[in-house]
């Protein structure tokens, strides 16, 4: 049986969340990616983000 959840329950993945509550994720291979991937992790990751927003 598959779990369908709130896709907002890994929006800690991205450096800027956008809020997408009518799509949903399977529960068990979501959960088992994060536990694959390194603790902070992030998309883009942090340091992307301040050379991103660097003004020239």
């Amino acid at each position: 049986m598959t779990l369908l959840v709130p896709s907002d329950l890994y929006n800690c993945w991205f450096s800027v969340p956008v809020s997408t509550p009518h799509i949903e994720v399977d529960y068990e291979t979501m959960n088992a990616l994060m536990q694959k991937l390194p603790q902070g992790y992030a998309i883009p990751d942090p340091v992307s983000m301040v050379i991103m927003n660097e003004k020239d």
